[in-house]
């Protein structure tokens, strides 16, 4: 939602965003669920199967055109999947299954830092519970060289690199705070690093901002800690900005709704069989701070279940434009040969019962956005979200007269 940073995860979010789940957002690749093989006897004998089995055997004796068997039974496996005319139904490869399971698991083995694009770099950021963290490294120190070779000489793109490498392993940085500080090195041993996909500040007027940009294995436990920080500064309400977020984990939206949503109702799946049906709730105990949620077109899935949760059952306020309307469920199903289904299973309800898909969710007050014009966390260079604080203002004075 910010300008693009390349810091210690350049280039893995953009896997990341675009394997995220506005086309998933329920992965279950566990074998107790792997699809049964068995064919239903009426089918082998059925006259279709039977056109099917000639064509299959005179394409092979007779074609001139070269092919294979497994080509052809792949073929007839994604002709079956395009008949559901469901661009979210995909049969995917076993290598398209690993690097589906891949970006969905954002990570990178490294000690935890985003840095600018200066030669020396400078550490913008600091992960949470990070080597680098642990170690006191701080936003603003400037690294003058990785295991004895000066960054100066090098490319920010090349330092970083130098700092990655085997979980487990050692780095040396050496570090200044800046211009006439003095100079200090740290050994840090790389591990597995979550990548960041929360952030957020305390704007004037005590006005909490929390920025989710996809809702992946991670974020919920990065939610409630910025929640808890930005609560323990006595915020007068809070701004939850969820434009361009497709989605990602269900569970994980969940875990904001805990914090946001009182106890209750977020969403509820229909399944095939209705035998299946369930409904997910917050269990609370959620906040009674006034929220505007910003959204966009690109709010989708996951985003809006949590946002359509908070704008019907907490009483936010939406902000922005018409969200996605994905309102559908895939399920990705195991199959033999390390290969899988990405099949839709269910729909989803909103806590009033509203199905969004092709609809989504409609804002309390529409504000287009600007052509050219980025999200940000700048109101000056944001009029979404100059007009969400201003939205805020006049929930917090409408409470101040009831009070």
């Amino acid at each position: 939602m910010k300008a693009w940073r390349i810091g210690a995860w350049i280039g893995i979010t953009v896997m990341l965003m675009g394997a995220s789940s506005a086309a998933t957002w329920w992965v279950t690749a566990s074998p107790s669920r792997a699809a049964d093989a068995r064919v239903p006897g009426g089918m082998l004998t059925s006259p279709q199967f039977k056109r099917f089995v000639s064509t299959y055997e005179l394409i092979r004796s007779k074609s001139i055109w070269p092919t294979t068997a497994n080509r052809l039974l792949l073929g007839a496996t994604n002709g079956m999947v395009a008949t559901l005319h469901d661009h979210f139904t995909d049969y995917l490869s076993r290598g398209q299954t690993e690097s589906l399971k891949s970006q969905l698991d954002p990570s990178y083995v490294g000690v935890g830092i985003e840095v600018t694009l200066t030669r020396p770099p400078i550490i913008e950021s600091v992960f949470l519970g990070s080597p680098a963290q642990k170690a006191g490294l701080r936003s603003g120190d400037v690294i003058l060289a990785v295991d004895g070779h000066r960054t100066q000489s090098m490319s920010a793109a090349a330092a970083l690199k130098m700092i990655r490498g085997p979980s487990g392993s050692p780095v040396r940085l050496r570090v200044t705070a800046g211009a006439g500080a003095g100079q200090r090195q740290v050994t840090l041993a790389r591990r597995t690093i979550a990548l960041p996909t929360v952030s957020s500040r305390m704007f004037p007027g005590h006005i909490a901002y929390l920025n989710i940009e996809e809702f992946g294995q991670e974020t919920g436990a990065q939610s409630t800690a910025q929640f808890h920080q930005l609560m323990a500064q006595h915020p007068r309400g809070l701004v939850l900005d969820l434009r361009d977020n497709p989605g990602g984990e269900v569970s994980q939206a969940l875990k904001v709704a805990n914090l946001i949503v009182p106890k209750g109702p977020v969403v509820t799946l229909k399944y095939k069989n209705s035998r299946g049906d369930v409904t997910y709730d917050s269990t609370g105990p959620g906040t009674k701070l006034p929220i505007v949620v910003l959204v966009n077109h690109h709010t989708a899935s996951a985003a809006e279940i949590l946002a359509a949760a908070i704008q019907e059952r907490q009483g936010g306020r939406l902000v922005g434009t018409r969200t996605y309307g994905k309102g559908i469920v895939q399920e990705v199903i195991s199959l033999s040969g390390g290969a899988s289904l990405k099949l839709t299973v269910a729909r989803y309800y909103t806590p009033d019962g509203s199905y969004i898909e092709h609809v989504g969710l409609k804002p309390n007050l529409t504000v287009v956005e600007p052509v050219n014009i980025q999200p940000s966390d700048n109101p000056a260079q944001d009029p979404q979200l100059r007009a969400a604080m201003k939205m805020l203002d006049i929930m917090l004075r409408r409470r101040g007269r009831k009070s």
